[in-house]
C-alpha cells in the first residue's frame, strides 16, 4: 500500500483500520495524526445511536425502613 493510497481513504475506513500492524499501520495513523493535526476531516462522519430510556435515578430519594 503507498502513501497516496492511504491520503485518499476516508476517516471512518482509516479509523477502523487504525489496529493493524507493520508498516501500513504505521501510516494509516500518521495519516491520522496529519487530518486531526490541521482539522481535517475527509467523508461522512460515524453514525451513532442514543437511546432515549433513561434509568430513574434512586440519589437524593429518602427509604423509609420498617
Amino acid at each position: 500500500m503507498q502513501l497516496l493510497e492511504v491520503m485518499n481513504m476516508d476517516n471512518l475506513n482509516l479509523l477502523s483500520r487504525i489496529g493493524e500492524q507493520g508498516s501500513e499501520g504505521a501510516m494509516i495513523r500518521k495519516e491520522l495524526q496529519r487530518r486531526q493535526a490541521i482539522g481535517y476531516w475527509k467523508g461522512e462522519f460515524a453514525k451513532y445511536e442514543i437511546k432515549d430510556e433513561e434509568v430513574e435515578s434512586t440519589v437524593g430519594t429518602v427509604r423509609i425502613v420498617s
